[in-house]
């Protein structure tokens, strides 16, 4: 074809050619733009629907691993409460106790397990009890001696294996322990480190896979002393990582997708729990997901990975097919544009040459019927040509394979017989006539018409999208094209999320009520509404509430002035500058650190910290952000308020800044009272008894103590006792307040702080101090493992003293202090710790009370009030938060939070 072009131009000359060359270039350029933009869009198209069936896919794993591990949470519970209200236990009420679980048929678990503690000395006892409750021939091995120890009493298999033994010591393996121990401390279900569990480290490697243990405290229904249930054992049951995932999960992943579930433990490290590997002769995997599952008191990682083959809406050759034809058709055109532009002389000169260029043209037709049947050969989508009779005149290897077409021809009564049409849902075959090529050859168009393939060639059926036209009569063939698309996978993926949907739907329709009922609500609610808003927008305090995603969704009346204007709904990353928050110690704050996004994350946030709106000074403002949550418990967006609170720091500054200069200026003065008055007491301690009318007299020590009277160096004395004890308050008083002024004023000076070593020895202190003074029980003090932080040393130790000697000063008398100082969950940078006691609680109302200056909750303990206001100057500093909670067995819960030290 370019041959003749050439032969053509060297006939016209140049300036009777150039407009006809021109016309070509254009008509070219622009069918070859349009062609390449068009496959661009369908290529993104596809890859947004590949994303889509990624995350479908992903939430549906992350569903069935949180429901089954709720399952079995929430079958453990049950049985320990059903353990504890059969108190006494016995064996075979165990076994009827377990029997529902074995019905149940939970994946992965192995056994269910019955527990009790007991120390050296109570073994021989414990081994005859629970042989008389039906553990014939149980024999308590104990391991180590010097330590609590807990066996196994009842245990019964729920995988169909033979019964394990009975009577061994859990503490040997140091996960199940740990998991124990902190059930019983927390009196919630606890879920273990993996580990291989010590029934099976005897089995070959290769029959041994991780596990872990779910395990709950058992307590009777019967109160003991105090009014507390009576704490009896443990109830524990053992799950198979990988027969846990392996059962739980194929049903919902139809093994398309790749799947590993991965713990932390307690001492940081992450540990593959258990995967699944995609089947087939899959690529590997492009695209990956990654979330979180909640296991009892822990978070869990999800990682889902697929391949783009795998998925619905990534196969296909479309976007390919529709560049390469559009640009096969846009040369075609430019070249009959060419034909048609041409000049009179270069008309006379295709009449010399018609045979020649004929012999061309259709050398260059069949080479375009070849690069058309290339073409058609790699498009991935089926194509078909049909003549009026219903035979094949042309199809690809694509058509090929979907409808499974040979060699033979087929007229159109024998399509049902031989390709076998159906409906989609492969119910009732599809009438000859109702067909789509058969429409298309009455000369109707059809547009991705649905329907089932299924013959000997593909038993299984697979469902087609077929859309058909007939061909223009002027082509001089009658009949109709054909473009087949397999969407077997795309259709079975709808099938089950309408399942879902329908299923869903039943449920809502359950739970909703009349329509009346729903529109009263809704008029009911859109008056609350109004209600609302009128007293948000009537309080001077500031009131702002964000979704999911940091947009700012409304805000009251005090609020919206400090906004900057907008015809939009703004975020928090687009105020957070304009409002130039900054940290108590005037660092800039980052989008991160802002109330409302780590009210975002879950965290409660009570903050200090400064603003300067615009067109305003800088300001000083206590925020408040809390996470808004859905009735079922999800994150649905955060709330935070605020109120001005500058003249009342700048009157605190004052404040402080005189008691710091009285306090100071009062301790030389005091120490010289406190001296003369020790001096003057000894004097008088070392007079004779004075004499009277009645004889010598008695006199007092430094107790006050008297005889049967009293002389006039004995009253002295007495009078200096009082004198002494008060300048000792007075003294302790000043230190308090040098301390507290110290936390605000004082620099900061940031050093890596081993806070288990520094918390340890603390409580040692308090501890030996207690032992010295013999005045009470000595106290009970519980230290998990304590991570590194960034902070001031002696500010630091300060906030930890202060805490840990509340928690054993406020004891009621005669009560052995119980104190427990733990790690606690926190954001990422953030160390988190609590300390938790046993004493006589918070009041009502003053759990935030109690940080303020000078104030004491219960007043028949001896103190100043400064002690918590330290602390909570020591965390602000440090950019942390402090709370107290009630402790849910009695007494208190204090956590502050402060900053990670970076890794080593």
């Amino acid at each position: 074809m370019w041959n003749v072009v050439r032969r053509r131009l060297r006939q016209v000359p140049w300036a009777q050619a150039a407009p006809a060359v021109l016309a070509v270039a254009l008509v070219a350029v622009v069918g070859v733009v349009l062609s390449g933009l068009t496959g661009a869009v369908l290529q993104r198209a596809q890859q947004r629907t590949v994303e889509q069936a990624m995350d479908r896919r992903a939430a549906l794993v992350n569903g069935a691993v949180t429901a089954q591990a709720g399952r079995y949470v929430d079958a453990l519970r049950m049985m320990a409460a059903a353990m504890g209200a059969s108190e006494p236990l016995t064996r075979a009420g165990f076994v009827q106790l377990t029997r529902p679980l074995q019905q149940m048929r939970l994946a992965g678990a192995s056994s269910i397990v019955f527990l009790v503690a007991a120390g050296d000395e109570q073994v021989p006892r414990v081994q005859r009890e629970w042989r008389d409750r039906g553990a014939a021939g149980l024999k308590l091995a104990a391991e180590g001696t010097g330590r609590e120890h807990i066996f196994s009493i009842f245990n019964e298999p729920l995988n169909g294996n033979l019964r394990q033994p009975v009577g061994i010591d859990a503490t040997q393996a140091a996960e199940p322990a740990q998991a124990l121990t902190e059930a019983r401390r927390s009196g919630q279900v606890t879920v273990s480190d993996t580990y291989y569990l010590l029934g099976e480290r005897g089995l070959p490697p290769e029959r041994r896979q991780l596990s872990f243990v779910l395990t709950v405290p058992v307590h009777a229904e019967t109160p003991a002393d105090g009014g507390r249930r009576r704490f009896v054992g443990w109830a524990l049951m053992a799950l198979h990582g990988q027969d846990f995932i392996g059962e739980a999960l194929p049903p919902v992943t139809s093994r398309l997708v790749g799947v590993r579930l991965r713990a932390r433990h307690s001492g940081g490290a992450v540990t593959t729990v258990a995967t699944l590997a995609m089947i087939g002769d899959r690529s590997s995997p492009d695209m990956s997901r990654t979330g979180e599952v909640r296991v009892a008191q822990r978070a869990w990682q999800l990682d889902v990975t697929a391949s783009k083959e795998s998925l619905s809406g990534a196969s296909g050759a479309l976007p390919v097919t529709v560049t390469a034809t559009g640009t096969v058709v846009s040369l075609l055109l430019a070249t009959l544009v060419f034909v048609l532009a041409g000049s009179r002389a270069r008309a006379r000169a295709q009449v010399v040459a018609a045979t020649a260029e004929l012999r061309a043209a259709e050398a260059g037709a069949r080479r375009q019927s070849g690069l058309l049947a290339a073409v058609l050969d790699s498009v991935g989508d089926g194509v078909g040509v049909i003549d009026e009779k219903g035979r094949f005149l042309l199809y690809n290897p694509a058509a090929r394979e979907i409808l499974g077409i040979d060699h033979d021809p087929y007229d159109i009564e024998e399509w049902q017989r031989r390709y076998g049409a159906f409906t989609p849902d492969g119910s009732a075959p599809i009438p000859t006539g109702e067909l789509p090529v058969m429409r298309a050859l009455t000369g109707r168009k059809v547009e991705r018409a649905s329907m089932m393939i299924r013959h000997p060639g593909r038993p299984e059926g697979a469902v087609i999208s077929v859309s058909a036209q007939p061909l223009d009569p002027a082509a001089g063939q009658a009949g109709a094209v054909a473009v087949f698309h397999d969407i077997t996978d795309r259709t079975r993926a709808d099938e089950r999320l309408a399942a879902a949907a329908a299923a869903l739907q039943e449920e809502l329709v359950r739970r909703t009520a009349s329509e009346a009922e729903l529109r009263g609500a809704r008029d009911e609610l859109a008056v609350q509404k109004a209600y609302l808003t009128q007293v948000l927008d009537a309080i001077d305090v500031n009131v702002i509430t964000c979704d999911l995603d940091g947009v700012i969704v409304h805000a009251n009346r005090v609020a919206r002035s400090a906004l900057p204007p907008a015809d939009r709904p703004l975020t928090v990353a687009e105020t957070t500058p304009v409002v130039h928050m900054t940290h108590g110690d005037g660092t800039p704050m980052t989008i991160g650190q802002t109330p409302l996004m780590r009210a975002l994350s879950g965290e409660d946030v009570d903050l200090e910290m400064t603003v300067t709106p615009p067109g305003r000074g800088r300001q000083i403002v206590m925020m408040h952000a809390r996470p808004l949550r859905h009735t079922d418990g999800s994150l649905i967006g955060a709330v935070a308020s605020s109120y001005n609170i500058t003249a009342l720091r700048e009157r605190e500054a004052e404040l402080q800044a005189f008691a710091g200069v009285v306090a100071h200026d009062l301790k030389r003065p005091l120490s010289a009272v406190r001296g003369f008055a020790e001096l003057v007491y000894d004097d008088l301690a070392e007079e004779p008894e004075s004499t009277g009318p009645g004889g010598p007299r008695e006199t007092t020590g430094r107790s006050g103590a008297t005889g049967r009277g009293e002389g006039r160096a004995a009253v002295r004395m007495r009078h200096l006792d009082r004198v002494l004890s008060a300048t000792a308050r007075m003294s302790r008083l000043i230190d308090d307040l040098l301390i507290y002024a110290a936390a605000r004023d004082a620099a900061v000076n940031l050093q890596t702080v081993d806070l288990d070593a520094m918390v340890r020895e603390i409580v040692a202190e308090h501890v030996a101090a207690a032992g010295a003074d013999r005045a009470g029980p000595a106290p009970q003090v519980y230290v998990g493992i304590l991570p590194r932080v960034r902070a001031d040393p002696p500010l630091v130790r300060q906030l930890v003293e202060n805490l840990i000697g509340n928690a054993i000063k406020y004891t009621p008398p005669g009560q052995a202090p119980r104190v427990d100082v733990t790690p606690h969950p926190a954001p990422e940078g953030w160390v988190c710790v609590e300390i938790a006691d046993r004493g006589i609680g918070i009041p009502p109302d003053q759990h935030q009370a109690i940080f303020a200056g000078f104030h004491r909750a219960a007043t028949t303990y001896s103190g100043t009030g400064l002690g918590l206001a330290i602390c909570l100057r020591v965390v602000e500093r440090h950019g942390g938060t402090i709370v107290a909670e009630d402790n849910p067995g009695g007494g208190a819960r204090f956590r502050f939070t402060l900053p990670a030290a970076p890794p080593s």
